[in-house]
């Protein structure tokens, strides 16, 4: 026993140095800013943390575990934090934004030191802490380290970075809502476009307040709390959730390498890789989803009883509010699978009476609240096409559809077999390892509870009815952007949650059915390893190249670092609301450019770095595709006309369109110079020229 506790222990501190080496590569050798990190993690700290506690402190919610106490208080404060940022937003001074978060830290504080024997004693045992689960914090860090801060070095300490357009896109949302700009996208004239921003609105506040720049918070600092709270959310969804609670650990590594959801190659987690990539907030979005569910069984068990329930309903309603403000696909799903699991029971007449519809309303109203307000407003739209409704156009993702079905065809198989055979291909590349287990417990589950040989536990109920609806939505509706994946992603995350339950009752009942399982299991999680190693491989390599400076990107993919130069030159000489006009395409050479393509459309790179808002960026992207693309030709006709030397009247022409600077980026386009009487020349270095539109 002594050699075996030695062992993990030497594991769990090789684990920490590991931690410690990769912050310290983002640091030394990817340039990391050292004092934005401190600084960050004192604000989620002092901002979020703690205020969240206190909040549940003073709601009176026990929770069991110090994990689910932890994640617990941080979507707690931070959906204090986004009221505090509301109401700052109302008051029109910053002065609550920047004392709230301390005050609510210093209350928490007090109340600890007054009332000592309020809070649980945590006898801390370094020995009795999971091997397991330190070996998925190195290996999920690593992951969101290999997709952020490895591959992005900043311009200004570079001579040419990549520049990914959805990252500019959302650092350009954060610069927006530090400075007060209203919730709309900032590029489109005319469109009120919103968004999932409710990360970039919590982000928002450290560069409002602290001056932090929204490079550093979300691509140095984002992978830290990226971690933290989709680590804390999975193992205390295990610990909460399953009978075996002291396998948390081990199940939340058995996750990681089940490199769950391969998609786009034969060795990369699309799930994995949204979730660690901080531009997508997709890990927090997962990971408020999980915290909800969690919530929802305390709620739940005490509201059956007739015990206070209402201080877990109000938190309940708040944490669905931001898992929809976050990623709306999540909190989509979440309450349709609450609808689903009360409204099935009480049909069953299975222990759900008609009072819980009560407080289901109150919890819709919440989220139609945040779904109305923050993402169904004017100029959102289904950007996927005409309609919401696209049978299987998920499996477009798989990268062997198309071999799969001319493989089919030739067989001559009916075309109701063929979908079948996709559909099982699909399931079998979306859940991995966890396939198997997943399609047995789901039917053996439906069985039991139908055939009343299971209790109906709602809590439970709830996972499955929410893994149903997410694999549901995923397959039959149509939604713009990603936002298609995020519905299978619900499936995706509560799947080894389904499996484990299958493990744990098979081995409670001793089932020679456990042994088979197993193995089939075990060796299927050997293979899914050996791909996730491989991706490790294949993308340090990557990172490795980034590292070099002397790499060189393709101009339509990159910014240098003259026009980095340029746009910090903006930022400090122009007025905060000014207009810029560019002529900066992200992807495409002019040739190649097509009105159609959003993707083609999107300017981003400029206005992100000026943090200004720019005339022509994103135009159209989430507009309605019937408009789409003829909001584009217009907005790029008439940008074209700011451009045009032979255009005398491209002054008067800028003054309509409200546009104060021209940008010229001499990487992409040979131009005289445009100076006349409406156009004076007010920076210029050998990649761009800005002129003030007088």
């Amino acid at each position: 026993m002594l050699k075996s506790n030695s062992l993990q222990n030497s594991i769990k501190i090789l684990s920490i140095i590991a931690i410690i080496v990769l912050g310290g590569i983002g640091i030394f050798v990817y340039h990391a800013d050292v004092p934005q990190l401190i600084i960050f993690a004192l604000f989620i700290l002092f901002y979020v943390q703690l205020p969240g506690h206190l909040i549940l402190r003073m709601l009176r919610i026990k929770l069991n575990h110090i994990s689910t106490t932890l994640i617990m208080s941080f979507f707690t404060g931070w959906a204090f934090s986004l009221a505090m940022y509301f109401i700052t937003e109302l008051i029109h001074t910053n002065l609550l934004l920047y004392a709230a978060g301390p005050v609510l830290s210093f209350l928490y504080v007090l109340a600890r030191y007054l009332n000592r024997t309020c809070d649980p004693k945590i006898n801390f045992s370094f020995s009795k802490l999971s091997t397991a689960l330190f070996i998925f914090l190195v290996l999920a860090f690593a992951y969101a380290m290999l997709n952020t801060q490895y591959l992005y070095i900043s311009a200004d300490i570079d001579n040419e970075i990549y520049m990914n357009p959805d990252k500019a896109y959302h650092l350009g949302l954060i610069n927006s809502l530090a400075h007060g700009w209203p919730l709309q996208l900032p590029w489109v004239q005319g469109y009120t476009v919103n968004y999932h921003v409710f990360t970039e609105m919590l982000f928002a506040i450290p560069v409002r307040l602290f001056g932090l720049t929204s490079y550093s918070v979300l691509l140095s600092c984002g992978p830290y709390l990226t971690i933290y709270a989709f680590g804390l959310s999975l193992y205390s969804l295990f610990r909460e959730m399953t009978v075996k609670s002291q396998r948390a650990g081990l199940y939340c590594l058995a996750l990681m390498l089940s490199n769950i959801f391969i998609a786009k190659t034969e060795f990369s987690s699309l799930a994995f890789f949204f979730i660690f990539r901080n531009e997508n907030a997709t890990g927090y979005g997962v990971s408020c989803m999980m915290v909800c569910l969690i919530m929802f069984k305390y709620w739940y068990e005490r509201f059956d009883k007739g015990d206070r329930s209402l201080p877990h309903l109000l938190v309940l309603t708040a944490l669905i509010m931001l898992a929809t403000g976050i990623k709306g696909p999540m909190g989509m799903v979440v309450i349709m699978a609450i609808w689903a699991t009360v409204f099935l029971g009480f049909i069953l007449r299975r222990g759900v009476k008609f009072k819980t519809f009560l407080p289901l309303i109150i919890m819709t109203v919440g989220f139609i609240i945040i779904y109305v307000t923050i993402l169904g407003s004017k100029g959102q739209s289904n950007g996927g096409g005409t309609s919401i409704i696209a049978f299987a156009k998920i499996t477009d993702v798989m990268y062997f559809k198309s071999g799969l079905t001319a493989a089919l065809k030739s067989m001559g198989l009916p075309k109701i077999v063929r979908l079948g055979a996709m559909f099982i291909a699909f399931m079998v590349f979306m859940l991995t390892a966890f396939f198997l287990p997943f399609a047995i417990g789901y039917v053996r589950e439906l069985f039991l509870v139908f055939s009343k040989k299971k209790d109906y536990d709602v809590p439970r109920v709830l996972v499955y009815a929410a893994s149903l609806a997410g694999l549901v939505a995923v397959f039959v509706l149509n939604y713009s952007g990603h936002s298609q994946v995020y519905f299978g992603y619900v499936c995706v995350f509560l799947a080894p949650l389904i499996s484990f339950w299958l493990f744990e009752d098979l081995e409670e009942k001793k089932s020679v059915l456990l042994k088979p399982l197993a193995g089939f299991f075990i060796i299927s999680l050997l293979l899914t390893t050996f791909t996730l190693g491989w991706y490790y491989v294949d993308q340090e390599t990557d990172a490795v190249k980034e590292a070099n400076m002397e790499s060189k990107h393709s101009i339509y993919q990159s910014m240098n670092h003259g026009e980095y130069e340029a746009m910090i030159w903006i930022s400090k000489n122009t007025p905060y609301d000014s207009l810029l006009a560019v002529d900066r395409y992200y992807s495409v050479p002019l040739d190649k450019y097509s009105f159609g393509n959003r993707w083609d459309n999107r300017f981003f790179l400029y206005s992100d770095y000026a943090n200004r808002f720019t005339y022509i960026s994103g135009s159209g992207y989430n507009v309605p595709v019937s408009e789409a693309e003829e909001v584009r030709k217009y907005m790029v006709g008439k940008n074209m006309e700011l451009y045009d030397v032979n255009n005398a009247d491209r002054g008067e022409d800028a003054h309509k369109l409200g546009v104060d600077y021209v940008v010229v980026s001499k990487r992409f386009t040979k131009l005289p110079n445009l100076e006349n009487k409406d156009y004076e020349l007010c920076f210029t270095n050998n990649d761009v020229d800005v002129y003030e539109v007088k």
